[in-house]
């Protein structure tokens, strides 16, 4: 895990770059390095550069800007690849050589021989740059979920790249002008979805993608990309058509990934929210391990917050060394400083993974896992439920559809936005998913900022099924943009790498070779369950689902709330990020009135996108009277 970044087309590239690196120092403090790149004719290209957080091959071997055996490519990477050993034999049977142990150099030299078609060999999460001086070309690419962040702005003829958003605003790339478009989408979802980010001029690489740069001349002349991998793909083998069969499919795959996710060279933690997800992540690494682990849990006073019985009893079973990490309002608000400091782009979640993983570094520890993925591919959010509800009902009334969705929006408050969210779309998936994570929808969200806006989405591929199309919407919408995002800033801000094992190719494979309804039994996720039963104590998986949150809403009527109440009542402030003074305070009204629809959420959002502008320095952007519509 670590933190790249490069530019490729201005005069002074070693200097931009090393601004660029500066900004990001938090995610690598192990080693730096910076170089510059030259065409095959000699002239300067760009430059490079790594912040190192070693895990494998903890040597010098494994310093980056790394160079091919030819000389003829430099790569510059973050992530880790978990089946490299297995690559590397393969590629040492073919011919190649290898001088450290890192898979980094595996990356480097399949690239050389295979290209793009090795990419989809790649088991892990990934986001790197490789330079080719002898096609005076820059290569950059992210692993198929998004997993770890890459961002790309222009220039001119110049492009950058870096691992933050706020890397390329260090080097001059973008701008602080927040973006009207994101902060609509960042109000309906409580995040900025991709391919959006929060300023103007950045996007990040889409996942699954290879972008080819050419430079010519010293300037950037031509851009193609390349898509080698989905998020999901429809069934590759028999659909299970038993609870017996499909939990045993995601048994081995889960085990599988697990195992592969403890490959390091350093300790391993892990989270322990007491849920299923988590209590099996840590279950299968005892397992695997053969040794003692770590595990963290983060708990309230507030015990209908509070995970600690679960969790201890997980804890107990497999004999791990663990730390539970006591939480208060007053020890919350000591720390949102700092949090919105290690914030790259605003998000109404995730502080929670700061506290812990803040916990975790102190422990000693540089890498964790985390149960993150598991709803997403195992239907165990609202939007599955939705879906499959109406499933029967929904072809006979979509002839009404347009009908019943103008008249929902008319109505205007946010359970009936939430409808016309549903009614709006043709698919169904599409609709309870938009519906299940609304935040501010029609008139409020109108209300909030004065202009319509429709939400950008990433298509499914097709023959997907319903729920499959329901985990596709959640992974390359709620999972990408806010779970991983977040969780990659917030433990990197700990310089702590965070992995995924519910984010692997094989588990989501397994995952669409079980039937939708088998998955819907009981309500969701009962194929996971089913799967790890028997490794779990039983108050574990035996009780109604629980989200893992902060006690937000009581903080908020208590020790927050002058601080929070203080940005939602500033007309300066909210109108800074672009948001109307009188809709915000009747928000927060609201909220401290008990008014049913109006949860700590939506003031958390606002109060949150306040805070993020003004550590950062950035304004909202004049909005265009013809601005854009994203379909």
């Amino acid at each position: 895990m670590c933190g790249v970044a490069g530019v490729f087309g201005v005069s002074a590239p070693h200097d931009t770059v090393q601004r660029m690196s500066a900004c990001i120092a938090h995610r690598g403090r192990d080693d730096d390095a910076l170089e510059t790149v030259e065409t095959r004719d000699g002239a300067l290209a760009g430059a490079l550069a790594h912040r190192r957080l070693s895990v494998l091959d903890l040597s010098a071997a494994g310093r980056q800007p790394m160079a091919s055996m030819n000389g003829n490519l430099r790569i510059v990477f973050n992530g880790e690849i978990y089946n490299y050993e297995k690559l590397r034999a393969g590629l040492i049977a073919e011919g190649a050589a290898f001088r450290s142990h890192s898979d980094t150099e595996v990356i480097l030299e399949g690239w050389a021989r295979r290209g793009t078609s090795f990419l989809a060999e790649l088991r892990g999460m990934f986001a790197f740059a490789i330079w080719d001086r002898g096609a005076n070309e820059l290569v950059l690419a992210r692993d198929q979920f998004g997993i770890k962040p890459l961002y790309v702005a222009r220039r001119g003829d110049a492009l950058a790249f870096a691992s933050e958003v706020r890397s390329l605003l260090a080097g001059g790339f973008g701008d602080r002008s927040i973006s009207a478009d994101a902060v609509s989408a960042y109000l309906a979802l409580g995040s900025i979805p991709e391919p959006l980010s929060i300023v103007t001029g950045v996007a990040p690489l889409p996942p699954g993608t290879v972008r080819r740069i050419a430079v010519r001349g010293g300037r950037v002349v031509s851009e193609r990309d390349e898509r080698f991998a989905y998020a999901l793909d429809a069934a590759n083998g028999r659909v299970a058509e038993t609870m017996r069969e499909a939990a045993q499919i995601v048994r081995d795959a889960l085990r599988d990934s697990v195992a592969h996710h403890l490959v390091s060279d350093v300790p391993v933690g892990l989270f322990l929210s007491g849920g299923v997800d988590s209590s099996a992540v840590v279950a299968l690494a005892a397992e695997a391990a053969g040794k003692q682990l770590d595990t963290f849990t983060v708990v309230f006073d507030e015990t209908q917050f509070s995970e600690a019985g679960p969790a201890r009893a997980v804890a107990e079973r497999y004999r791990t060394r663990h730390q539970e990490i006591p939480l208060g309002a007053a020890d919350f608000l000591e720390a949102l400083p700092a949090a919105f400091g290690a914030m790259d782009q605003p998000s109404l979640d995730g502080l929670n993974t700061y506290v812990v993983s803040g916990a975790v570094h102190r422990a000693g520890l540089k890498v964790v896992l985390s149960g993150l993925g598991g709803d997403e591919l195992f239907g165990g959010y609202a939007s599955f439920r939705r879906a499959w509800a109406a499933r029967d009902w929904w072809p006979a009334t979509r002839p009404v559809h347009a009908l019943l969705a103008r008249t929902a929006a008319a109505l205007g408050d946010q359970r009936t936005d939430k409808a016309s969210l549903l009614f709006g779309e043709q698919d169904l998936a599409l609709g309870a998913y938009r519906a299940s994570r609304a935040l501010f929808a029609g008139r409020g969200l109108f209300a909030m900022t004065g202009r319509h806006y429709e939400i950008p989405v990433e298509r499914p591929p097709a023959n997907l099924s319903l729920l499959q199309r329901v985990s596709w919407y959640e992974m390359t919408g709620y999972m990408r943009s806010v779970l991983l995002r977040d969780s990659d800033v917030f433990s990197m801000a700990h310089h702590l790498e965070l992995r995924v094992p519910f984010v692997d190719r094989e588990v989501a494979a397994a995952s669409v070779r079980v039937a939708d309804a088998l998955k819907m039994q009981g309500g969701g996720k009962a194929v996971l369950v089913e799967a790890v039963r028997d490794l779990l104590p039983r108050g574990v998986w035996d009780r109604p689902k629980r989200g893992f949150t902060l006690p937000f809403a009581r903080w908020m009527n208590g020790p927050l709330a002058g601080e929070v109440g203080g940005a939602l009542t500033s007309a300066s402030r909210l109108e800074r990020v672009g948001i109307r003074a009188d809709a915000a305070g009747e928000v927060w009204r609201a909220f401290r009135a008990g008014r049913g629809g109006v949860s700590w959420s939506r003031p958390w959002a606002l109060y949150t996108l306040v805070r993020w502008a003004e550590a950062t320095g950035a304004s909202v952007a004049p909005v265009d009277a013809g601005a854009r519509r994203v379909a």
